[in-house]
């Protein structure tokens, strides 16, 4: 069994205390023993990629696939054997080339989450104070092999995020099933 260590990332107005809390909610969600703990491990002031406007305000942002990697080498540089997990309040996008008939042209998304067995990162840039603790337990649903699919009470149903009726036990049977598995496979219990 694993823990998860957390990693709060540049970003001034929001209290790395808060963040883990927000973690230890998220990870509320799961059958218990899914995770061994949550270790704190500090913050990092990365310097941001590029500027963002929205309206009228201006945000430094992160380049998914560049702060990844950042978060690949600190846990490699760490010798990490658990979840290192990157939360920031700044917003995290993604950018895609593409050709369109006559040209080259981008294309920027903002990303949220993204978490595999390794590492992740969670952006809470413009996501409410309630759907935080969701969005990041939507990304550890990923770190233990959960996709997205429609079971209208599956916690992977990105829908649910915006939604007030999720609650604890909010995982559909082959997700449950997948999360039980995984825990006696940890625990090597004879069966």
């Amino acid at each position: 069994m694993q823990s998860i260590s957390v990693l709060t990332i540049s970003g001034e107005q929001e209290n790395d205390r808060d963040m883990v809390k927000i973690v230890e909610v998220a990870r509320g969600y799961f059958p218990t023993q899914t995770w061994e703990g949550i270790g704190y491990i500090g913050k990092l002031s990365f310097e941001h990629d590029f500027k963002v406007v929205t309206g009228r305000e201006s945000y430094g942002a992160f380049l998914f696939q560049k702060l990844i990697n950042k978060l690949r080498r600190v846990r490699d540089s760490k010798k990490l054997v658990s979840l290192l997990l990157g939360i920031t309040a700044d917003p995290m996008v993604a950018m895609y080339h593409f050709f369109d008939r006559t040209n080259f042209k981008r294309a920027f998304y903002l990303v949220h989450d993204y978490v595999d067995e390794k590492v992740g990162v969670v952006s809470l840039f413009q996501v409410n104070k309630g759907s935080s603790s969701r969005l990041v337990a939507h990304g550890l649903g990923h770190n233990r092999g959960l996709r997205h699919h429609v079971e209208p009470i599956d916690l992977m149903y990105s829908e649910l995020l915006s939604s007030s009726t999720l609650q604890v036990d909010g995982f559909c049977e082959v997700c449950l099933r997948k999360l039980a598995k995984d825990k006696t496979d940890a625990c090597n219990c004879p069966q």
